[in-house]
């Protein structure tokens, strides 16, 4: 994958280089134009003026520069045709490419190549034209006019936040000079609001040094890729209301008059309810849509019962940008027709196109999120917008005016063999489309699900300010920031969700234990001191339930799946009868495709129970645990190690009798062992380190000598921090068994006899990359799945353990900052099963 990814920047570069050259040629050539001289107005008029009426001027040059905008977009159309065909590289993430047939991806280099020239040219015309006509109108180009209009955010059947400040705003159309916005009870048969004080233009838009222009390189922004961001630098007019808080529930119409307009001046939402409005985010597993899921018939058969009818989605695929993917061309910026439309459940799965049903294009570990809710106690109505995009990093969803707070960032990690993912092209790219359309909504919370495209980067410590840990924790705060800023709406300390990767996310990148812990800020759980009201959903051990594609149904070709048929030669006739049983292989995977084997698991409802079993407990009102099994510390003496977990945590849960299956070598899987207990230990002090990094002696090159160092905040001592050395770091590692410690209910003790007599200095649980599966079974992905199988869980919510890392220093568990895992616990008899002062 390394050499596959080299290649691609070697590509990569020899493109950008091309366009570099495109462009010094596109300037000659536009400075040859007749209309050029009319990009400066001030010296355009001075000179014109003198020689020609204004008219003749504009007739003229209009007539020139009119040819070349019509060249120009027929190039643009011809660029951005045939958005299916499978050589259109856009349709392709990082991700899909990089499991993809080398020759096929220097094709599609070259046609994209191709491509970009046509749209470089086409796009400087295109521009230049259209801020030529608003020079020519008086000063610096002004951005277009766009129809009066609710945002592209809202619609009829849509959820507004209730109990707080709902906030509704739109574009303010040609010459609009107040708005007046009613909305009417259609229960109660009465007005429930109406007003004529719009605030007008203080919604956020993309424009502006914060937010609208990247901090990268020239050669990395050229004016036709400045999509998504708004080129005028000026914002759009808009009007904006603030609902007084209402009750859950309704059927309210709202209606915004335009007065003082032309054209279209009334526009109206119909079937408007006020619930909790949720705001889910990420990349490609918060996008996988809910045909690629495993209970999707039954959510669909339940939902045509009349279940879940209280949920309402922007129904569609995820990727989708609200404001249209051109959002940047005259009269399109702020259109509607890139939105995804409200819709109901029942709408959604039984819409006018029998057949396509919407709902199978919402993202489903949203949907199940909120679907779990419901299943909880959860009656008044919930709605959904999801703007997940595939093949994404954290920073493309951040603010460019604060996300420097973080050092050594994602992106820009030493240990980063891949150039152009260092680069800084990648910040805020989505943030204009996909985050600051939303940004104006009131919103009961967010839930994120993202890290796969940042496991080749520094993971890092929130403490420190380094890494991704740093940016998960300014994410949080960023967008916590942002949404409240008008008091009364959003609540400064809104909840907000984060779903930890599946083992098969990590797309070969290491120090996946290390990601774990820097999707919670380096806390280990959620909430945390420094991230309260958030929860957590692990997934560590939710990879996909059915392999996926292995077991002898598969490897036996007895699956009509895949593109692969049933082969009589390899399959004999009892086994193809068994992989067909209603449970077996081949009935699950026909129905439910999968994409992109396991870098995205099926599994999506284990996912969307677990955030709404957090959500319900820690915002909701429930009395149950919201979270697994948490280190709380740890105790060796007379040869004995026992780990204790956080009592309070666990609310009156306990911990699961272990189910140890036999550890098999399965190197296929990105683990080198499968199975087994999945707690580690360590017997030398000098390699412990939560994050090893790698440095090169010559030019970082992937030949070059490597050299390894332990930061401070990876655990590293000031001298392993400051002094490489050849010896990598985090090696060592044994795996032992346990067991519950006797008489308690929130402690294990672990048997040391693999260490032959030495003492453990470190411990570890489900650390890294790994499988808790049985592959000792025969049966195993034949006539049954596994999912959720790791062996430290709590035994009534079968919520697994938290990973954790620790040294072991004078007999206790040494945590790295900020996590503390040194504290005394109480256990069941309100003592320890020993104590390290015996």
């Amino acid at each position: 994958m390394q050499d596959l990814n080299l290649r691609w920047e070697r590509s990569k570069a020899g493109m950008m280089s091309s366009l570099q050259n495109a462009k010094d040629d596109d300037a000659e050539m536009l400075a040859a134009l007749p209309n050029q001289p009319l990009l400066n107005a001030n010296k355009s008029k001075e000179k014109t003026n003198k020689t020609f009426s204004v008219s003749r001027r504009l007739g003229l040059a209009g007539l020139v520069v009119a040819t070349v905008a019509f060249w120009g977009m027929t190039l643009l159309q011809e660029a951005t045709k045939e958005t299916n065909d499978p050589m259109n590289m856009m349709m392709y993430d990082d991700e899909m490419l990089a499991s993809m047939d080398p020759t096929f991806v220097a094709q599609l280099l070259e046609q994209r190549r191709e491509d970009e020239e046509k749209k470089t040219w086409a796009g400087y015309l295109y521009h230049t034209y259209f801020s030529w006509i608003q020079t020519e109108r008086g000063s610096k180009p002004a951005p277009p006019i766009n129809d009066f209009a609710f945002d592209a955010v809202f619609g009829s059947n849509m959820v507004l936040q209730h109990g707080s400040k709902a906030a509704v705003y739109g574009f303010l159309g040609f010459k609009c000079t107040a708005v007046q916005l009613d909305v009417y009870d259609e229960d109660a048969k009465k007005m429930a609001f109406t007003s004529k004080d719009a605030m007008i233009n203080v919604t956020n838009q993309p424009f502006g040094k914060e937010w609208g222009i990247r901090p990268c390189p020239k050669i990395a922004c050229p004016p036709y890729d400045m999509n998504p961001y708004n080129p005028w630098n000026a914002p759009l007019g808009t009007w904006k209301f603030l609902l007084p808080p209402q009750n859950p529930g309704g059927n309210y119409t709202i209606t915004a008059t335009c007065i003082g307009g032309e054209d279209k001046n009334v526009t109206s939402l119909s079937n408007v309810a006020f619930g909790d409005m949720w705001y889910c985010s990420g990349q490609s597993n918060m996008w996988l849509p809910l045909r690629n899921s495993f209970h999707i018939n039954q959510t669909s058969k339940a939902i045509l019962q009349g279940k879940y009818n209280n949920i309402r989605i922007m129904a569609g695929n995820s990727g989708n940008h609200p404001y249209g993917h051109r959002a940047w061309q005259p009269n399109k910026y702020g259109d509607v027709g890139g939105s995804n439309a409200w819709r109901t459940a029942y709408q959604a799965v039984t819409p006018e196109n029998p057949g396509k049903s919407p709902l199978l294009d919402f993202g489903a570990a949203c949907w199940y999120f909120a679907q779990s809710l419901v299943d909880s106690g959860v009656d008044i109505p919930i709605g959904l917008s999801n703007t997940a995009i595939g093949g994404q990093r954290i920073q493309e969803f951040m603010n460019n005016a604060t996300i420097e707070k973080c050092q050594n960032r994602s992106g820009s990690g030493p240990q980063d063999l891949r150039p152009y993912k260092r680069q800084l092209w990648w910040d805020s790219q989505l943030f204009a489309t996909q985050v600051l359309p939303f940004s104006d909504m009131t919103v009961k919370g967010w839930v994120w699900y993202q890290g796969e495209n940042n496991m080749f980067d520094l993971k890092g410590n929130a403490d420190a300010g380094v890494g991704y840990s740093c940016e998960m924790k300014l994410l949080i705060e960023q967008w916590r920031e942002l949404w409240s800023k008008t008091p009364g709406t959003t609540d400064p300390e809104a909840p907000f969700g984060v779903v930890t990767l599946a083992s098969g996310g990590s797309e070969g990148g290491p120090d996946m234990g290390a990601m774990h812990l820097a999707q919670t800020a380096n806390y280990g759980v959620l909430p945390s001191p420094d991230l309260p009201n958030t929860f957590l959903a692990q997934a560590y051990d939710l990879d996909d339930e059915w392999g996926p594609d292995l077991g002898a149904c598969f490897t036996s070709n007895c699956c009509e799946v895949k593109k692969k048929h049933y082969d009589p030669k390899t399959c004999n006739d009892t086994l193809h009868k068994i992989c067909y049983q209603p449970n077996g292989a081949c009935i699950a995977s026909l129905g439910t495709p999968q994409v992109m084997g396991g870098i995205h698991p099926r599994s999506k409802k284990a996912v969307g129970d677990r955030l709404g079993t957090a959500a319900y407990n820690l915002i909701y009102g429930g009395k149950e645990a919201y979270t697994g099994p948490t280190l709380q510390g740890c105790s060796f003496k007379n040869n004995i190690l026992e780990i204790r977990f956080n009592k309070t945590l666990m609310r009156g849960d306990q911990l699961a009798t272990p189910v140890i299956p036999p550890a098999l070598p399965k190197p296929e899987r990105f683990h080198p062992l499968a199975g087994g207990s999945q707690l580690f230990v360590q017997v030398d002090e000098s390699q412990y380190c939560l994050e090893g990094k790698i440095t090169y002696s010559g030019t970082g090159q992937k030949d070059d000598p490597r050299y390894f160092y332990c930061p401070e905040w990876a655990g590293g001592t000031k001298d392993q921090a400051t002094n490489p050395t050849t010896q990598a770091y985090d090696e060592g590692w044994i795996m032992v068994n346990f067991a519950l410690a006797p008489g308690t209910t929130n402690a294990i003790h672990v048997d040391l006899a693999p260490l032959n007599g030495s003492a453990p200095t470190a411990v570890r649980y489900a650390w890294g990359t790994l499988d808790c599966c049985d592959y000792s079974d025969p049966y195993l992905y034949v006539t049954h799945n596994c999912i959720a199988k790791c062996p430290l869980q709590a035994a009534k919510s079968k919520l697994p353990a938290n990973p954790f890392s620790a040294r072991i220093v004078n007999g206790q568990c040494q945590c790295v900052a900020p996590q503390i895992c040194s504290d005394s616990v109480e256990l069941d008899d309100g003592t320890s099963s020993f104590s390290p002062s015996d």
